[in-house]
């Protein structure tokens, strides 16, 4: 019997650690997910039913987070799990980080015209690569996460991604798709066509040993739905925020589903 793990999030909050501030105000984000962040500064809002915590925050011009600017705040909620979106980092940042890490996930992008247009600044694939390798000489628990249609809803730099990544022993990679998001400079680009996304779905499911999930970050409606059902058609292993009306349908299709309810990494 497939299994499979569905992920509502309900005891993880992220936090930023710089507010609202970002330098780079990225195409895709301009900003906006960050005003949904708890400031680390105000970390007794954080709801007293939370058991995990994203450590993340805005980019500084090297397209760093500056998480170990905070490391004395951030050792103050160690009561709780702790996954780091970090950026890019050097491997003293790496060292540090890992030291209070419980899990690491880090965006990583195929191609340097796509870093450029996207993210507004001049680092290559290389210092994606150099980065993630820093991170995994100290920490087993890190995650690459790869976002379908990053640049604009296009197929770019997906494939290259994941032939890259492909290289590591890794324990799982997580998926995302590009959601339009309002008051940004992309708010009007369309998602990737279905068939796109099932294409890099299937690749991955092919070059990738390991745990598939598909993260919180992808576009709702009928597409959610779509999406989802294809990552399980791809052979996903964890599928986060599935509508109700999919959750059914796996289990009346006889699906053996375990649940959790802190972010899917954990």
């Amino acid at each position: 019997m497939k299994e499979i793990k569905i992920v509502k999030l309900e005891s993880t909050v992220s936090v930023s650690v710089t507010g609202t501030v970002c330098y780079l105000k990225c195409k895709h984000c301009g900003r906006h997910y960050l005003e949904s962040m708890i400031p680390i500064n105000k970390a007794y809002q954080i709801p007293s039913n939370t058991k995990s915590l994203l450590i993340s925050g805005g980019s500084n011009p090297d397209g760093k987070v500056p998480i170990t600017d905070h490391i004395e705040e951030i050792k103050r909620l160690k009561n709780f799990k702790l996954n780091f979106h970090t950026g890019l980092v050097n491997e003293r940042e790496a060292i540090e980080i890992s030291k209070i890490a419980d899990a690491i996930s880090f965006d990583f992008v195929g191609e340097d015209e796509v870093i450029k247009k996207v993210y507004n600044f001049n680092a290559k694939v290389a210092d994606y690569v150099r980065s993630f390798e820093n991170l995994l000489k100290f920490k087993k628990a890190v995650y690459p996460h790869i976002t379908v249609g990053l640049d604009c809803g296009k197929i770019s730099h997906e494939y290259k991604a994941i032939d890259i990544l492909s290289s590591y022993k890794l324990e799982k990679v997580v998926f995302l798709v590009f959601i339009p998001t309002p008051m940004t400079y992309f708010e009007k680009c369309q998602p990737p066509k279905i068939e796109e996304i099932k294409d890099v779905f299937g690749y991955a499911r092919k070059k990738f040993n390991c745990d598939l999930n598909l993260g919180c970050m992808y576009p709702k409606g009928n597409l959610r739905d779509e999406i989802a059902t294809a990552a399980v058609e791809s052979g996903f292993n964890t599928i986060t925020q599935p509508s109700e009306k999919l959750t059914e349908f796996l289990h009346k299709s006889g699906y053996k589903l375990t649940f959790q309810d802190e972010c899917c990494i954990f």
